[in-house]
């Protein structure tokens, strides 16, 4: 009986069956971040490809003989490739000298653009300054003031300096911009004020400490906005409307509408997309080269607290 008893004391009572174990937390956000990643595929991928039809219809329109253009079932490709579509906008309107001007009056207004607005937004981020936020503040509220309403006083200054007709007018009024200021403020904040102040020491003006240090910093930003100003001045139309309006100072936006109402009907069409397309290739080839910058400049600007 105590033998027995003792035996049952002594006795190892059974080992119990190990509790599973829970997946790693990496593991659970991985399959999270997939399953986000592909709703959001799902999501812009329809919006894309309708997007990439209507491009893809443009350009393929660009080579089709005019009966074929609104033909009825729709056709896609074209019974034959007519290139002569590309030579008919040089042949009725000085469309080369169109391309030629906007690219000067592109080129000219991204320039203008980048200086200006470095210089204002390494002002605003780095001095400190009585009124400097009072101006900052009058400065982002001209982002609020639709184009249109300044449109007629500028004109007037414009037409008063003589800058009508030439591209003075075109260039200089739209050298800098508030969303230009605004988002090279916002990256240059991010830079360490240790870094300036080393360089002050040594004595670097300032000048040189925005051309020597800042700016090569300021890569990916300086790539956005110069992008951004870049296809926002080649798409202009109302100001080289107003400012530009003879044959020597017009745009390529101001020479498609004017070609578009000469062309009235489907006859025109092929060799209006012909001009549309040719007028979109360098926005197109520039937006490919600075995509990856531009994502980078607009990331970099928004992680600054």
């Amino acid at each position: 009986m105590t033998r027995h008893a003792a035996g049952s004391v002594l006795r190892k009572p059974a080992e119990a069956a190990p509790a599973p174990v829970a997946p790693p937390a990496r593991g659970r956000r991985r399959r999270r971040g997939l399953g986000r990643g592909l709703l959001l595929y799902a999501v812009l991928l329809p919006g894309g490809l309708v997007f990439a039809s209507v491009f893809l219809y443009a350009v393929l329109s660009a080579f089709k003989p005019a009966d074929e253009v609104l033909a009825t079932p729709m056709r896609w490709l074209p019974s034959s490739f007519r290139w002569s579509n590309f030579a008919e906008p040089f042949e009725q309107v000085a469309f080369g000298r169109y391309y030629l001007n906007s690219v000067v009056v592109g080129v000219a207004v991204t320039l203008l653009n980048v200086v200006t607005c470095t210089l204002a937004g390494y002002s605003f981020s780095k001095f400190a300054y009585r009124g400097r936020s009072l101006l900052f503040l009058v400065v982002m509220a001209t982002m609020m003031i639709p184009l249109e309403v300044i449109y007629v006083p500028l004109y007037a200054l414009i037409f008063d300096l003589g800058w009508v007709n030439s591209f003075t007018g075109l260039i200089v009024p739209a050298g800098t911009s508030a969303f230009g200021i605004l988002l090279m403020r916002q990256s240059i904040d991010g830079l360490p004020d240790e870094i300036l102040d080393a360089a002050r020491l040594d004595g670097a003006g300032e000048l040189r400490i925005l051309w020597r240090i800042v700016t090569p910093m300021m890569g990916a930003p300086l790539s956005a906005l110069a992008l951004i100003v870049f296809m926002a001045t080649w798409d202009s139309h109302l100001w080289p409307l107003l400012v530009g309006s003879d044959d020597a100072h017009r745009t390529l936006p101001v020479g498609l509408a004017a070609m578009q109402a000469d062309n009235a009907g489907t006859t025109g069409i092929p060799m209006l997309m012909a001009a549309a397309v040719m007028a979109l290739l360098p926005t197109l080839i520039l937006f490919t080269l600075l995509q990856r910058r531009f994502v980078q400049g607009m990331t970099m600007t928004a992680d600054v607290k």
